[in-house]
């Protein structure tokens, strides 16, 4: 068995990647449609979620659960995403390795086939989408919207980034908002679903022992024989640098405030700088060797966590933290500290050791399980050029202390959010996160 990736493309706007192996039990196959982030995304993001419940052929969530059933008890879910300024939406089915299958069928093709039906042959009704699938999905989508407001971490998170890019597309929610989610109606949706197949580039990945080319060909064949384009721009707008710090704060009723810390990262070229900008982030924020763990949360104490994630679509760092009130400044002031100390020069050859390390701990699972294979994958659709994990630790090992004192200094603080708790030790908060 090969056991690697290979990425191909088979139709303008349609890519497979492929792994095959036979060293597991399942087999995993996702299917990703990328377009730009719209103004109001509502439409599109409910697309996945209403297609995953009925279709033409199954036109209720009872004969489509039986038809997973048939298929070794399959399951199908609905994911979206945002990647950059690009929509990511689409489904992943995960199901026993066709090797496995009792009367030697192609599990990957069938299941393909099923994936293939539910997008393209929704469950209409006079020409447009269910009205009654639209409601009942609408009630679940405001529940999901919802929910990203009641996880304080994520609400805080999100608020930075609206915030830090409020004239940059990537400053609005994937799965849109409450008043675009009511604003939806069948003719509305159907409109977009058409437009996503014209429009939208795919990717289909897929990991098994068998099926995969087969799995394809359902894709490449039903996309051949449509009308399709102009195709969407995958593109992203970068901002360099920031010329001044914005600060935006707000109470709830919650006892662990959220600091959140907003970077542009000084990017010009993703693809040249990413392992170089990985690897500084990393000894800023990243594992329990870096500076805003040993220094901001263990030896001063002045915070529950605090770690930074660079996103490299964006050339942005965030800085995530949960802190008590009176203890904001101080931290604010003490990140600041650790980032000037890294551009005066403060990074050294073991520090850049451990992140390896860290890094060759982290990706060397990656290829140990068919979900973390078809996540790699995708964590790369927006990219230039596709790598390995073993490629990819390879240009950060490579990394000098030089390059890294070099990227810490091009780093200028955008935006920071400061999430204030307004209650005390005896109040009730039900739905506040444990303290990292």
């Amino acid at each position: 068995m090969k056991n690697t990736f290979e990425l191909q493309e088979l139709l303008p706007g349609f890519k497979v990647c492929r792994y095959e192996t036979d060293r597991f039990k399942t087999g995993r196959l996702s299917l990703y449609l990328i377009l730009p982030l719209p103004e109001e995304p509502a439409a599109e993001a409910i697309l996945p979620f209403l297609f995953s419940r009925t279709s033409a052929a199954f036109p209720d969530m009872l004969s489509l659960n039986k038809r997973l059933a048939e298929l070794y008890g399959a399951t199908l879910n609905p994911f979206v995403n945002k990647m950059g300024e690009n929509h990511v939406i689409g489904f992943s089915m995960t199901m026993i390795d066709s090797r496995f299958a009792l009367n030697g069928e192609d599990l990957m093709r069938e299941c393909a086939e099923l994936l293939a039906s539910v997008l393209f042959e929704p469950n209409l009704t006079g020409g447009v989408l269910s009205p009654e699938d639209l409601e009942r999905e609408k009630r679940l989508m405001t529940e999901r919207i919802d929910g990203e407001i009641n996880d304080k971490r994520f609400y805080a998170y999100r608020r930075l980034i609206e915030a830090m890019c409020d004239k940059e597309a990537y400053r609005v929610s994937a799965l849109g908002s409450r008043d675009g989610v009511a604003a939806l109606t069948p003719e509305s949706v159907t409109e977009t679903w058409k437009h996503v197949l014209k429009t939208a580039r795919f990717q289909l990945n897929a990991v098994g022992s068998g099926g995969l080319d087969t799995a394809a060909e359902v894709f490449r064949a039903r996309l051949a024989a449509m009308e399709r384009g102009p195709l969407a721009a995958i593109h992203t707008e970068v901002v360099e640098r920031a010329d001044t710090v914005r600060r935006v704060e707000e109470e709830q009723p919650v006892k662990q405030g959220k600091l959140v810390l907003g970077y542009r990262a000084g990017m010009r070229d993703a693809e040249a700088e990413y392992p170089v900008l990985r690897m500084m982030t990393d000894i800023f924020g990243g594992g329990t060797y870096s500076r805003c763990f040993e220094n901001v949360r263990e030896k001063q104490s002045l915070c529950y966590y605090c770690s930074a994630r660079f996103l490299s679509q964006k050339g942005i760092v965030i800085v995530q933290s949960g802190i008590e009130n009176e203890n904001a400044e101080k931290a604010i002031a003490e990140i600041g500290k650790q980032l000037q100390g890294m551009a005066g020069g403060d990074i050294t050859e073991e520090d850049l050791q451990k992140s390896v390390r860290s890094m060759k701990d982290a990706f060397g699972t990656i290829c140990d399980n068919p979900l973390d294979i078809d996540g790699w994958a995708a964590s790369q659709l927006c990219d230039p050029a596709f790598q390995t994990p073993d490629e990819l630790v390879e240009r950060c090992a490579a990394v000098t202390r030089e390059q890294a004192v070099e990227a810490a200094k091009r780093m200028t603080l955008d935006t920071v959010f400061l999430l204030k708790g307004t209650l005390t030790e005896g109040d009730s908060a039900p739905d506040e996160e444990v303290p990292a």
